[in-house]
């Protein structure tokens, strides 16, 4: 009966020495400092376990969350995407590559679709190129994808220009100077018919 008590307490204390030196090396490791890290891809959760930020590789890149549900991403991208409290995706950082056009992008969603952004792209065929900022309108039934681009502010292999559309998407001020220095203003009208244009010659 002796022995089995000393064995007893010896696995007992055994097992007590594992559990500390485990907590001991937890606490010792939580606060570690590193000069560099290579990994894949890095999930940032709240205290309740849910995505607030997910920084990826383009293989390991989370698909879009709306409203709890996945959807498929047309092109998978590198980059940072940010959730909200909810562990929707509402915005993010994406650098992507395709056969036709490099892209890269800073992006912030509306709880349903893409708000504002702003992108670099450049041809992998050709010189063309342009950069800018894309703003739009939240389609307010809360359909996915659902927006309504409003405002371009672009500049197109050498043509800068600001273009205001109407709630229908359609052009109605366009502001544009081109790669000569060639100044244009121009109103159009619901049906996209011009009202008014003042160039450089007037």
């Amino acid at each position: 009966m002796k022995k089995t008590t000393q064995l007893i307490f010896g696995f007992y204390a055994g097992i007590v020495t594992i559990a500390f030196l485990m907590l001991f090396y937890s606490f010792n490791t939580l606060h570690q400092k590193f000069d560099e890290i290579t990994v894949k891809r890095i999930n940032i959760v709240d205290d309740k376990g849910v995505n607030r930020m997910i920084i990826s590789n383009q293989e390991r890149m989370e698909p879009p969350i709306l409203f709890g549900k996945k959807y498929k991403r047309a092109l998978n991208p590198a980059g940072i995407i940010f959730y909200n409290e909810k562990g929707d995706e509402c915005g993010g950082l994406a650098i992507s590559k395709n056969p036709e056009t490099n892209t890269y992008a800073l992006a912030f969603d509306y709880d349903n679709a893409d708000a504002i952004g702003i992108l670099t792209q450049q041809s992998n065929k050709n010189n063309h190129y342009k950069s800018g900022i894309v703003i739009n309108d939240k389609d307010l039934s809360g359909k996915i994808g659902g927006n309504t681009n409003r405002i371009n502010l672009m500049t197109d292999n050498g043509n800068s220009g600001l273009v205001i559309n109407g709630p229908d998407e359609k052009p109605r001020i366009i502001i544009s100077v081109d790669s000569l220095g060639n100044p244009l203003f121009k109103i159009l009208n619901n049906e996209g018919k011009l009202i008014k244009e003042i160039n450089s010659s007037e």
